[in-house]
C-alpha cells in the first residue's frame, strides 16, 4: 500500500532527494539549500522558500518551484548568477525584497496572476532580464525592483498600482516604452532616471505628484506631457535630459524646483505658469538652447545660478516684483544683449551677469541699494551704465574686465565703492560723479580705473550734453567756403573739402 502512494511522488518530485541530502526543510518550509545541481525541482509539499535559501549558489541554472509555493523569501535567489529559468507556480502571492537581486543571467520573467506584490530590489541587476509579463493582479511593485535592468526594453503596468515606488526602473538603459496606468497617481524619486532609450512619456492626468529626479539622465526623451493635476516639477525632474524639446507644464504650476531642466541642451522655449511663485536653484542651468523667459508676476523667489550658462537666451522679461536678483543668475548667457531690471529691485547678488559677453544695455532698478562681487564681470559689450542714487555700495570687480566700459555715472555722492571695481576696464573714459564730489586721488589704484579716465559731475555733464544738442540742432549750410584770405585759412579749407 505504501508503494503505491510513494511511486507517484518520485515520479513527480524527482529532486526530492536531493533537497533531503543537500537542503533544509522545516515545517513545509525550504530553508537552505546547499547542493551544485544545476536543475532543482521544488517537491509540491514546500510552501515557502525561506529568506537566502539559494542565495549565493551559482550553481544552479533552472529552478521548478512546487505547485504549493506561496511565497519566496528576502534574497531567496540573490546572486544565484547562473540562474536562467525559473518556473513560478499558480498559486504564488509574494515575492520578497531582493529575492532574485543579481541573477545575472536571467533572460525572462512570467509572473503568475495569483502575484500581488513584488518586494524591494526584487529583481534589481538582473542584467540580462529582457522580458518581462507582469500578474495583473500586482498592486504593488517595491522600490528600486527592477533596478538596473538594463537590458529590458518594454514593459505593460497592470492596473490597480496607486504607486510607483523610488528607483523602480533606475537605470533601465534599454527601456524605450512604458504604459502608466489610469490607476496611478504618484511616480516616486528617480523612477526612470538613467533610462537613456526612453523616448517619450504621456502621463495621464490621475497623476498629482511627480518625485525628484523622476526622468533625470534620460537622453533620448524629446517630448513630455504634464498632468493637468501637477502642482510642483520636483528637483531633478528633468535634470540632463539632453534630448528634450517641448514639455508641457500644466496652468498651476507653483513651484519649479532646484535643476528641474538643468543641461537640456534642446529644449528651445517653455512657458512658465502664471501661479508660478518660485523657482529652484539652477533650474534651468545649462539650456544652451533656450532663447527667451517671462518671468511671471506670482514669482516670489528666484534662487542661485537659476539661468546660467544658458548661452542662446537673449530675451528676458521680468514681470515679478523682485527684490533681490540671485548670485550667478544669469551668468554665461553669451547671447543676452539687454534686460530691464524690476524696479523693486534692491541688490544684484555676486556674479549675477558674470560673462555675458553680448550685454550692452542694463536698466537698473531706481532703488538698487548694492552691487556684489564682480556682478558684471566680463560683460565685454557694456559701454555705458548709470547707478541710481539710492546705490549705497559697490562691492570687489563689480565691472572687472569689461574691456569696453567707457562710462559710468554714480548719482550717489556718498556710494561706497570697493577694490578692484573698474581693473582690466581699459577703455574706461569718464565717470561721472555729483558736483562737489571728491577728486580720484588715491582711489584710482584702489578701484582699478586706468590711467586717462576723467572725472565729470553732473554739472559738466549736462553742459556737454546740452552743447552737443545745441550743434545738432544748428542746420548746417551748404554753401562753398569763401576764398582763404590767410594760411591758416587756407589750410582749413583744404582740410573740410578733404
Amino acid at each position: 500500500m505504501s508503494e503505491k502512494t510513494t511511486k507517484p511522488e518520485k515520479k513527480r518530485l524527482p529532486q526530492a532527494p536531493e533537497l533531503i541530502r543537500h537542503g533544509e526543510v522545516r515545517n513545509g518550509r525550504l530553508i537552505r539549500y546547499y547542493g551544485k545541481k544545476s536543475e532543482v525541482v521544488i517537491p509540491d509539499d514546500i510552501t515557502d522558500i525561506a529568506e537566502e535559501a539559494f542565495r549565493g549558489n551559482t550553481f544552479v541554472t533552472r529552478v521548478v518551484l512546487g505547485r504549493r509555493v506561496a511565497t519566496i523569501g528576502p534574497r531567496a535567489f540573490q546572486d544565484c548568477t547562473s540562474l536562467l529559468q525559473v518556473t513560478f507556480p499558480s498559486g504564488l502571492r509574494q515575492i520578497g525584497e531582493q529575492a532574485f537581486e543579481g541573477c545575472r543571467a536571467m533572460t525572462a520573467l512570467l509572473l503568475p496572476r495569483s502575484v500581488v506584490s513584488l518586494g524591494d530590489s526584487c529583481f534589481k541587476g538582473c542584467t540580462a532580464l529582457r522580458h518581462v509579463v507582469l500578474s495583473a493582479s500586482i498592486e504593488h511593485i517595491g522600490r528600486y525592483a527592477f533596478c538596473d535592468c538594463e537590458s529590458l526594453e518594454e514593459l505593460a503596468l497592470p492596473e490597480g498600482i496607486a504607486t510607483l515606488h523610488r528607483c523602480t526602473f533606475w537605470g533601465c538603459r534599454s527601456l524605450k516604452s512604458i504604459n502608466i496606468p489610469e490607476s496611478v497617481r504618484t511616480l516616486g524619486r528617480y523612477i526612470f532616471a538613467r533610462c537613456a532609450a526612453l523616448r517619450e512619456v504621456d502621463l495621464s492626468d490621475s497623476i498629482v505628484y511627480v518625485g525628484i529626479g523622476a526622468f533625470s539622465d534620460c537622453h533620448s526623451l524629446t517630448r513630455v506631457h504634464m498632468p493637468n493635476a501637477i502642482r510642483v516639477v520636483s528637483d531633478y525632474t528633468f535634470s540632463c535630459c539632453t534630448n528634450l524639446e517641448a514639455v508641457e507644464l500644466p496652468d498651476h504650476i507653483n513651484y519649479i524646483g532646484n535643476a528641474a531642466f538643468a543641461h537640456c541642451k534642446k529644449l528651445k522655449d517653455i512657458t512658465l505658469s502664471h501661479e508660478v511663485k518660485r523657482i529652484g536653484h539652477s533650474a534651468f542651468m545649462g539650456c544652451v538652447s533656450l532663447e527667451e523667459i517671462t518671468i511671471p508676476a506670482a514669482v516670489q523667489d528666484i534662487a542661485p545660478s537659476c539661468f546660467a550658462y544658458c548661452e542662446a537666451l537673449k530675451t528676458v522679461t521680468i514681470d515679478a516684483p523682485l527684490k533681490e536678483l540671485e548670485e550667478h543668475m544669469f551668468s554665461h548667457c553669451f547671447a543676452l544683449e539687454s534686460i530691464r531690471l524690476p524696479e523693486t529691485l534692491v541688490k544684484i547678488e555676486a556674479e549675477a551677469f558674470a560673462k555675458c559677453t553680448s550685454l550692452e544695455v542694463v536698466e537698473i532698478s531706481p532703488v538698487l541699494k548694492a552691487i556684489e562681487e564682480r556682478a558684471f564681470w566680463g560683460c565685454l559689450s557694456l559701454k555705458e551704465i548709470s547707478l541710481p542714487a539710492s546705490l549705497k555700495v559697490v562691492e570687489d570687480e563689480v565691472f572687472m574686465n569689461c574691456l569696453f566700459l567707457q562710462t559710468v555715472i554714480f548719482a550717489n555722492s556718498r556710494v561706497k565703492i570697493k577694490r578692484g571695481v573698474f581693473s582690466g576696464c581699459d577703455s574706461l573714459k569718464t565717470v561721472v560723479l555729483p558736483d562737489g564730489t571728491f577728486t580720484f586721488g588715491k582711489r584710482s589704484l584702489k578701484w582699478g580705473i586706468p590711467s586717462g579716465t576723467r572725472l565729470v559731475t553732473h554739472k559738466e555733464l549736462a553742459a556737454a550734453e546740452a552743447l552737443m544738442q545745441k550743434a545738432l540742432e544748428t542746420p548746417i549750410e551748404d554753401e562753398e567756403p569763401e576764398e582763404a584770405t590767410t594760411p591758416a585759412e587756407a589750410e582749413a579749407t583744404d582740410a573740410m573739402k578733404e
